[in-house]
């Protein structure tokens, strides 16, 4: 029954996945030269002179510009602040396309390679400082993955693109106000946690400067000799000596652009994820209540109405699976890497000497967390919700049906009785047991450095 819907349905499905991604006259005007994006960058940005306070109204002055006929309109107007999200919905992977996604990554590049340097150094000398080491590996994992999460979205984007325009194929359900409620709710969501990222960045910066007299007392006669300086937010080290005016003061501040971008970045791909998934089981759930008012439709229209929930279920278990597939790589990164990151933290709060270290790592642990389980929250919710469509049409008086639309009764629990899921790469499941799972494998990786110590 559901081969026979899905070649009944050919045409829309072409046209809903195949088709030229055809812009409304709303969506235009993201492109448009009057857009207020065009010109995010033109605006300059002082970031020694700002308060914590300051930066983040001026930040949220521009996140608030979100355009309200758009899905993910926030993270959209993030990505594109970043250079990530192209200008033009179908756009052409020309030289220029590649310039940008090759600046994006390439401009971490001077933070990260003097980061790496000084973790190789430290371990040529047999690791003289674990928690030194310990806090080169936090940036380290922290930018290698945001770089790797830049690359795996490079990769999908233009599934990710056509996944946020065929929202609007969901409209003909009859689900339009509840559709832009999750919307709403998904960018207040992403706006939180900006503002959490945001907020914690200021911190973990500004605390390695009000420490800055412990570090002296504790600076080692290599690091007089290396010329490297206190206050900076990560160790480093250069060929050259930058405890000096304006060395430091530019050093210092590449690494508050690449903290601040790796968390921006990495946050604003987590929660257009997250909201991917509160879409789909906005649908679920508007399915489930099809599902439900089958008990009282009229004896003479089962089948027409039955005919509907199966198109339904179709397009909405479809447009699961190829979000799946557009994010499967990137989630990843969740499953591998998030428990290395969430050890070293743990054992930076316990063993840095001074209460503003642990305060910023402590930060950075919750951030981490946060994200984490989100993704992994709204994973198992699609799960659940896919799995209850199954228990609802069984829950009908089916067996008060003609015999042949119990038999497309059947069809719909068989395919119900498989979940709709997140694969991450084939190496497990998006969902509250991998959460688990991770939390278990960051504790062993936690362990173990507190017996290397």
């Amino acid at each position: 029954m559901y081969f026979i819907c899905h070649i009944w349905s050919n045409g829309k499905h072409q046209r809903m996945w195949s088709s030229p991604l055809k812009l409304d006259s709303k969506m235009q005007n993201l492109n448009s030269t009057n857009s207020p994006y065009k010109h995010f960058f033109q605006h300059e940005v002082h970031i020694l002179g700002c308060t914590a306070l300051g930066c983040l109204i001026f930040t949220m002055k521009f996140f608030k510009k979100t355009e309200e006929n758009v899905f993910f309109g926030f993270n959209i107007m993030v990505l594109k602040a970043c250079g990530l999200w192209p200008d033009l919905i179908d756009y052409r992977y020309d030289k220029w396309r590649l310039m940008k996604d090759c600046l994006m990554i390439s401009s971490l590049m001077p933070c990260a390679v003097p980061i790496m340097a000084d973790f190789i150094m430290q371990l040529y000398d047999g690791v003289p400082n674990l928690t030194a080491a310990v806090e080169n590996m936090i940036a380290l994992n922290c930018i290698i993955g945001m770089i790797y999460m830049v690359i795996c979205f490079i990769a999908n984007r233009r599934t990710i693109i056509k996944l946020m325009v065929n929202l609007k194929y969901f409209n003909k359900y009859g689900n339009s106000r509840k559709t832009k409620e999750v919307d709403e709710k998904a960018n207040l969501f992403s706006k939180i946690f900006m503002f959490y990222g945001i907020l914690g960045n200021f911190v973990y910066m500004l605390m390695p400067q009000l420490s800055i007299d412990k570090c002296h007392n504790n600076r080692t006669a290599k690091m007089i000799d290396d010329g490297v300086p206190c206050g900076l937010v990560v160790r480093s080290v250069f060929p050259f000596k930058f405890d000096y005016k304006p060395v430091f003061e530019i050093i210092f501040v590449h690494q508050i652009y690449t903290c601040t971008m790796v968390s921006i970045v990495v946050l604003a791909l987590t929660m257009l994820l997250c909201g991917f998934l509160m879409h789909i089981v906005n649908q679920l759930k508007n399915l489930r209540e099809f599902i439900a008012k089958l008990r009282h439709c009229p004896q003479d229209k089962p089948g027409e109405r039955l005919f509907f929930i199966i198109q339904y279920h179709i397009d909405v278990i479809e447009y699961s699976q190829n979000t799946a597939k557009a994010f499967s790589t990137m989630l990843l990164f969740y499953i591998t890497l998030t428990s290395l990151v969430l050890s070293v933290l743990c054992f930076e709060v316990i063993m840095v000497d001074a209460f503003e270290d642990s305060v910023r790592f402590a930060l950075h642990l919750v951030g981490w967390l946060a994200i984490l389980l989100s993704v992994c929250y709204n994973g198992q919710l699609m799960i659940d919700e896919s799995v209850e469509v199954a228990n609802d049409i069984y829950s009908l008086n089916w067996f008060n049906f003609p015999v042949g639309i119990q038999k497309k009764i059947q069809m719909i629990i068989m395919r119900s009785q498989k979940p709709l899921i997140l694969d991450a790469a084939g190496m497990g499941l998006v969902s509250l047991p991998a959460f688990l799972k991770v939390l278990s494998s960051a504790y062993s990786f936690f362990t173990l450095l507190l017996k290397l110590k």
